[in-house]
């Protein structure tokens, strides 16, 4: 433990300032920020090891879809291998929608091709390479009233709709598409088969009458890598803006036509995610082991993957230390980013979020989180190699014992819409050798107190 002279406390309060005086747990609520005064200073006092315990969890489920109102607007496609976290996939399901209702095809309709072109974000993760993808008609309608989650099953028709001499697909959101004579935008195109397009055009006028018969008929598509046949990466795409969209080109006994379904923010819709780690994660992959020990390496993954879980062990027998007085200024988490980490195609998110969990267990955001005009950080450090959190209201609850749980998880930012993650030193890490930067390498809580 650390304690802050008097000549160097006008540093100290300038790393603090701004932030809330916290009172002690023997305080009333009502007296935080109000009973700083400027003798505190000199008595300032700093610590970084209080005891930090770290697990890395595995995200069971994460919400990611359900009526029109809820689901997300972009999705992950493809299969990516990360070379320390394993392999990932991600895919999606959702309705189409048509474009226009009460669509008359005209006299003997003949389908001349079928496609669905899903436009890209721009994001991407991995190394790049065409890969086949998978699209199956959905065996059950989906309901607006259902919450969907990223490992859930969504039955299917055996029979897939992707015509195999037109796979693999090129999955590349920085290469324009070449249509006859027109450049379209980076979009993925995923051929279908004729027999399918040809089915669509002799459904029926009925189909087409509205959108909730069609729907009826059609309950929507499943749009997912297949890892098995090789290839790699994965791109964003585009479910909600109406751009993405399936497309039937046909010829009638006079005309020759196209006819739209899109994806649009109307669509009940879901991304999906799986994982298969690798090592020190590998044992999450067995369903009956929730985490594995971080103390040395952590990991944070979206796509409902991974969670680093800390608790303060410690914490209780450090306060029955403390005078009655005491004030907490500050609290900082520093969470190192292991340095195997530095590499450019797989970059680390540049923010995480940290959350806590109400009495049913459910995650809610920290006190911090929720305090008007309080930054919280959660940003990366370039100049640390550490993510930092501001907790020191979420701190002062828990020596309050007026938290109701004792444990915070570090989450991904997007975790419903990407394929990142970051590996943290753990708060027993050991330094390389070669390392001659000074930066410590340990996750750890800085606490500013005075008494």
């Amino acid at each position: 433990m650390l304690k802050l002279i008097a000549g160097t406390h006008a540093a100290v309060w300038a790393s603090i300032g701004g932030i809330a005086i916290l009172a002690g747990c023997k305080r009333p609520d009502t007296e935080v920020g109000l009973d700083y005064a400027q003798e505190d200073l000199l008595t300032l006092q700093q610590t970084d090891t209080i005891g930090i315990e770290f697990v890395t969890v595995r995200e069971d489920s994460l919400e990611t879809g359900g009526g029109p109102a809820g689901g997300l607007s972009t999705a992950v496609l493809g299969s990516m291998e990360h070379p320390q976290f394993g392999m990932h996939q991600g895919g999606f399901i959702t309705q189409l929608r048509l474009i226009e209702p009460d669509f008359d095809f005209g006299d003997s309709p003949t389908i001349d091709s079928v496609y669905l072109s899903l436009r890209y974000t721009g994001a991407s993760y991995g190394v790049l390479s065409p890969q086949n993808i998978q699209v199956f008609e959905l065996a059950d309608t989906l309901s607006s009233d259902s919450e969907y989650y990223s490992n859930q099953n969504f039955p299917h028709l055996d029979e897939a709709l992707t015509d195999p001499v037109r796979q693999p697909v090129d999955l590349n959101p920085g290469r324009e598409i070449y249509f006859g004579a027109d450049t379209l935008a980076p979009q993925a195109r995923i051929y279908l088969t004729n027999s399918f397009g040809q089915r669509l055009l002799d459904a029926g006028s009925e189909v087409y009458d509205s959108n909730q018969s069609w729907n009826d008929y059609f309950a929507g598509i499943k749009v997912v890598p297949d890892p098995a046949m090789g290839g790699s990466g994965a791109v964003g795409i585009d479910i909600s803006s109406g751009i993405s969209k399936m497309t039937l080109h046909f010829h009638n006994t006079t005309d020759t036509t196209v006819f739209e379904f899109n994806i649009s923010t109307l669509c009940i819709r879901n991304n999906l995610f799986s994982h298969q780690w690798y090592p020190p994660f590998q044992a999450l992959d067995e369903p009956i082991i929730e985490s594995v020990p971080g103390d040395q390496i952590a990991g944070v993954f979206s796509g409902a993957g991974l969670k680093t879980r800390i608790r303060f062990p410690e914490l209780q027998a450090w306060e029955e230390e403390r005078d009655d007085d005491r004030t907490v200024h500050k609290a900082e988490l520093f969470l190192p980013v292991a340095p195997e980490n530095n590499d450019a195609r797989y970059p680390i998110p540049n923010d995480l979020f940290i959350l806590t969990t109400n009495e049913n267990g459910l995650a809610i955001s920290t006190p911090d989180e929720n305090s008007i005009g309080l930054n919280i950080n959660g940003n990366y450090d370039a100049v640390e190699q550490a993510y930092r959190f501001n907790i020191s209201q979420t701190f002062q609850r828990m020596l309050n014992g007026t938290l109701p749980s004792d444990e915070l998880n570090i989450v991904a930012s997007r975790g419903g819409i990407s394929l990142a993650g970051v590996r943290l030193n753990g708060p027993e890490a050991t330094e390389a050798s070669t390392d001659t930067t000074g930066i410590n390498r340990q996750a750890r809580i800085v606490v500013t107190w005075s008494e």
